[in-house]
């Protein structure tokens, strides 16, 4: 247990840091934009690759895609119903931040903190499936049907931001690779190790630097309907996964983090791109990574779960 909570009292120590040095100027200015492309184009894809090639794991796995893609649609079809008689910012603010998980800056750098490399492609197996709209499927589908006029070739502008992606063009070839049985060369491993390595402290040190703990007391209930939202998706999902996924135990433990983790990064920036509030989107992140941090640290050891 002490070996646990170190763990995490180190990952909530980078984020605090990273938290207090964007606002203290000293890193100047833009620090967070050159952070994020470093992680989201190099450090992330080292990691889901060298997870990928560390990983001994059996094509039934590959499901966990499916999986993934089927809790984020849900999520999101649920709340287009929900909101079909909301106003535009309302409904922009809802859609953009109810579905997507933050796994590759949040629950990969944690999976690999308490899990050997070889189970920690569960986690990247179901991230490949939740960036189908982490990666700009919310953004497309939410232009659409929350779009104040008429938008251009949707489904063009969907399938240029998916494929311009490394992480998912990553994920693609690994995940063809995998149903070809064909194995990540050891010298790949060997040459990613060092960056993926990093991937968990540049993560969360960037997570800080774009945290934002400011809100507007007029819009705290939609606040807390977004959240309150989450939390009881994210509560279904995990009794789903625990009684219902035909997986190793270990296997529904990781697939349970993912399921806590925090709202997609690029949640405050599809809310942003859409017109809506993407201040308060911002804010709706960083209360989920406090919760996504107990959630996850509790199933931990709740579970006993550690590499």
């Amino acid at each position: 247990m002490t070996t646990v909570f170190i763990k995490v009292a180190a990952f909530v120590s980078i984020v605090v840091a990273g938290y207090y040095a964007g606002r203290s100027g000293k890193l100047g200015r833009g620090t967070g934009n050159v952070l994020s492309k470093i992680v989201f184009n190099l450090t992330l894809p080292c990691a889901v690759i060298h997870a990928f090639g560390a990983a001994q794991f059996t094509p039934d796995l590959l499901w966990l895609v499916v999986v993934a893609a089927a809790f984020n649609f849900a999520a999101y079809g649920a709340m287009l119903v929900a909101t079909r008689h909301s106003e535009h910012a309302s409904r922009v603010f809802y859609l953009c931040n109810i579905c997507g998980y933050n796994i590759g800056c949040f629950a990969l750098p944690f999976v690999q903190a308490f899990f050997p490399p070889a189970q920690a492609v569960a986690i990247c197996l179901f991230d490949a499936g939740n960036s189908l709209m982490m990666s700009g499927g919310t953004y497309a589908l939410t232009s659409v049907v929350a779009s104040e006029k008429p938008l251009e070739h949707p489904v063009r502008l969907a399938a240029k931001r998916l494929f311009s992606s490394v992480t998912v063009d990553a994920y693609l070839v690994l995940v063809a690779m995998a149903l070809l049985h064909v194995p990540v060369p050891a010298a790949i491993v060997q040459f990613t190790e060092p960056m993926a390595n990093a991937n968990a402290f540049l993560a969360m040190f960037m997570l800080g630097l774009v945290t934002n703990l400011h809100v507007d007391a007029q819009k705290v209930g939609r606040l807390v309907r977004l959240l309150s939202a989450r939390l009881a998706f994210n509560a279904l999902f995990t009794a789903i996964v625990l009684l219902a996924l035909p997986f190793d135990p270990s296997v529904r433990v990781i697939v349970c983090m993912g399921v806590w983790a925090p709202i997609g990064a690029m949640g405050p920036v599809f809310t942003m791109w859409c017109h809506g509030d993407h201040g308060l989107a911002g804010f709706a992140n960083a209360i989920s990574v406090i919760v996504a941090i107990i959630a996850m640290t509790g199933i931990v050891l709740a579970t006993g779960a550690m590499g």
